[in-house]
């Protein structure tokens, strides 16, 4: 149909929901329930339509890939907890940490093998670096804002082998379709990775506050310890965050794996695109991305779990921990496919047509990117999820750019700059409390030392955003 102002309606209502609410699930699906009724002109039919497009969603080979691979990535990342490669990796570290700074590098040091997660990392590196922060008796303040960045802004730079890269194709491919636009959703993914200001800026920041110990008057970081006020030592998060480990320390248990999974994701990545007369980069760009990764996982988890059989560790645990893993993603996965559902809803309504000939004929071009990251920092600020944020703006500025002409990959990073926000500063953000609770210190605490270095960041990169732009025109 034609362009129709009412195709607002769905995607607005699930924003203000979530705003008041604080919750997206049940805010997708008052927006999906609504737009369901809104292109059956019924109640009834309306909700009947509403669960066809769920059923649509998941029929898709693509979103099945999607759905499927972040269920096993998430019970990979459990049975990786109890594996003995963690704490292997603390007992290694402590032989060479001698400083606060060593401390805090140490947290880079783990990256490599802890990025699969934002969760995942922030329980590793928070298990890893608290007792030598402590130690040398650091700033555990510098420490939240180092775990924190190297978990929310960092992983979502890595195209590979993250449970991010899996959802930010799910978000980006639907949203490409909606939207008209032609091409791989993980080329366009790669492209707007150098366009994430937020993100690049704020690690930036975490490694000039290791090194020159950067501070901002009252804000400025604290040594030893937290600030009196809030919640310490006793907290159901932190408690919640400690994992068994059943096997003896080794950090060949969760290196060997990791080293698996990344050959097989880019030898599926060359396999599944490969054809005649096609490069290797050809064949890269052209690969069955969704595809690629849920195999490489699949196979990852068999030969992870083989090889950690082989060691005694029993296979009741691991069962356990894989439900309880595969369990941990189904919000996101929900998440998911809820926007999917209301993507297409909002699609039927005339959305792209409605866009095109009103706000895209309206806003200049020049400040669409910088348009889309302050609304969805914003929103993502006070919804504290960068996972639903990207969800909801994903559907709004893709289609805000086709028709405005801006560039593409500069509007997905401002979708993802600005979705970062949330889970790097909102003391809603899963993140930041997952953050103060493992370094143990009060959230409101955390937040206050690290939005300082946000704000400075999220002015800079708007201007970048105006800027990059005005070049592209």
């Amino acid at each position: 149909m034609d362009g129709n102002w009412m195709s607002l309606i769905p995607p607005l209502t699930t924003l203000a929901t979530a705003i008041i609410t604080k919750r997206i699930i049940p805010s997708l699906t008052l927006g999906l329930l609504v737009g369901g009724m809104l292109v059956a002109r019924n109640v009834f039919t309306g909700v009947v339509k509403a669960t066809e497009y769920i059923v649509d969603a998941l029929a898709d080979p693509g979103s099945a890939y999607i759905v499927l691979f972040l269920f096993l990535f998430g019970s990979l990342t459990e049975i990786f907890k109890m594996s003995g490669g963690i704490k292997g990796f603390s007992i290694l570290a402590q032989r060479y940490v001698k400083s606060e700074r060593g401390a805090l590098l140490s947290v880079w040091a783990a990256t490599p093998a802890t990025f699969l997660d934002c969760c995942f990392h922030v329980i590793s590196t928070g298990t890893i670096a608290g007792p030598l922060i402590e130690k040398v008796k650091g700033s555990k303040e510098k420490l939240a804002m180092v775990v924190n960045v190297t978990s929310s802004q960092l992983i979502v730079l890595i195209p590979v082998a993250t449970t991010y890269v899996g959802y930010i194709i799910g978000v980006t491919a639907s949203s490409m379709r909606k939207a008209g636009i032609e091409g791989s959703p993980y080329a366009l993914y790669v492209q707007s990775i150098p366009y994430n200001f937020y993100s690049i800026g704020m690690v930036l920041m975490s490694v000039l506050v290791i090194y020159f110990g950067l501070g901002f008057g009252k804000w400025r970081f604290g040594k030893g310890g937290s600030a009196e006020g809030g919640v310490h030592g006793e907290h159901e998060a932190h408690e919640q965050c400690q994992f068994e480990e059943k096997a003896q320390p080794r950090v060949s248990n969760l290196l060997l794996p990791l080293a698996l999974l990344i050959g097989l994701i880019f030898f599926l990545f060359w396999y599944t695109g490969q054809g005649e007369g096609r490069t290797f980069m050809q064949a890269y760009l052209n690969a069955e991305f969704e595809k690629a990764i849920f195999i490489a996982t699949f196979a990852t988890l068999v030969i992870t779990a083989l090889y950690y059989a082989l060691q005694k560790i029993p296979m009741a645990e691991m069962e356990s921990h894989f439900l309880s893993g595969g369990t941990e993603l189904l919000p996101p996965i929900v998440v998911l496919i809820l926007s999917w559902s209301l993507s297409s809803a909002t699609q039927d309504l005339g959305f792209i047509e409605f866009v095109s000939e009103t706000v895209g004929a309206t806003i200049p071009k020049l400040f669409i990117p910088a348009a889309v990251f302050l609304i969805a920092g914003f929103t993502s600020y006070f919804i504290g999820s960068s996972w639903a944020t990207w969800a909801l703006m994903m559907p709004l500025g893709l289609p805000l750019a086709v028709s405005t002409g801006a560039g593409l990959p500069l509007t997905v990073g401002a979708v993802l700059a600005g979705g970062s926000i949330g889970d790097n500063v909102s003391p809603l953000g899963e993140t930041p409390v997952l953050t103060s609770a493992i370094t143990d210190i009060p959230i409101l605490d955390h937040v206050q030392t690290t939005l300082p270095y946000a704000a400075v960041v999220i002015g800079l990169a708007t201007v970048l955003f105006i800027a990059m732009q005005a070049i592209l025109t």
